[in-house]
């Protein structure tokens, strides 16, 4: 059935945060999708070596990814 794919770099999530993120994800979908969708759903954690992925033509690492995981979400409107 559905099967979700998710890219990360590698070293900034552990096996816990990595286990957590599956869960969450395949709840969510099971969610929005209904019915056995959650049961049936395949989700897979892809990690990306550092320095080989970039966005908006900056190289990511693995010290960019924890710097964006230690900062607090914002909020909308403010």
């Amino acid at each position: 059935m559905p099967s979700i794919e998710i890219q990360v770099l590698e070293g900034v999530f552990d096996a816990d945060e990595k286990a957590r993120i599956i869960r969450h994800v395949t709840k969510a979908f099971g969610e929005a999708a209904g019915g056995d969708m959650a049961a049936n759903t395949s989700v897979r954690i892809l990690e990306v070596k550092s320095g080989n992925w970039g966005f908006g033509g900056e190289v990511l690492t693995a010290e960019v990814g924890h710097r964006i995981k230690a900062t607090k979400p914002s909020t909308p409107g403010g």
